[in-house]
């Protein structure tokens, strides 16, 4: 995964089938949303570094990927700060949680994601151990083409504006 080089002493996991998964998407937006999504989560991680670190931490990102009811389901989550309390501004530009951020990320994807025919939550995620705190998880829905492969001695459909949505995790 791209963002491990970018994250060192953070252990990644990644739950991402091989086969590709066609979609109708701009790659390269799509690419930057995510990124921007697991810069995030590793920016939570080195928060909650900064406060000092629970004994026994290991800091952990987690991405999985699958297909649900004609939709590509992106999960982002983090054993970092976790969300504030107060998220109802979390998507206003601006409004920033971070002492040097500009609160443009999450706008951003969130926007990235809707004009793709998307949707973007997040909630607490899961704590990675028992007793653990909850990081972020980041949801990410898209529509995906599920395209049937061709008949018999037919033509394989053209894809010119499909793009692999697992090419856009880096995997």
């Amino acid at each position: 995964m791209l963002q491990e080089a970018g994250q060192p002493g953070v252990a990644f996991r990644a739950d991402i089938p091989p086969e590709p998964t066609p979609a109708e998407l701009d790659a390269t937006m799509i690419a930057q949303a995510l990124t921007n999504i697991m810069k995030n989560a590793g920016e939570a991680i080195e928060s909650l570094r900064e406060k000092g670190e629970p004994e026994g931490y290991r800091p952990e990102i987690r991405v999985t990927f699958s297909v649900e009811e004609g939709n590509a389901v992106i999960l982002i989550a983090d054993n970092g700060i976790g969300l504030p309390q107060d998220r109802s501004r979390l998507f206003e530009p601006y409004v920033t949680t971070r002492d040097h951020g500009t609160g443009l990320g999450l706008p951003i994807v969130k926007k990235i994601i809707e004009e793709h025919g998307g949707r973007l939550d997040l909630r607490d995620a899961e704590p990675f151990a028992e007793g653990a705190h909850c990081g972020a998880l980041a949801e990410i829905t898209l529509p995906v083409s599920l395209v049937q492969a061709p008949a018999q001695g037919g033509a394989e459909p053209a894809r010119s504006d499909t793009t692999s949505a697992t090419a856009a995790t880096g995997e």
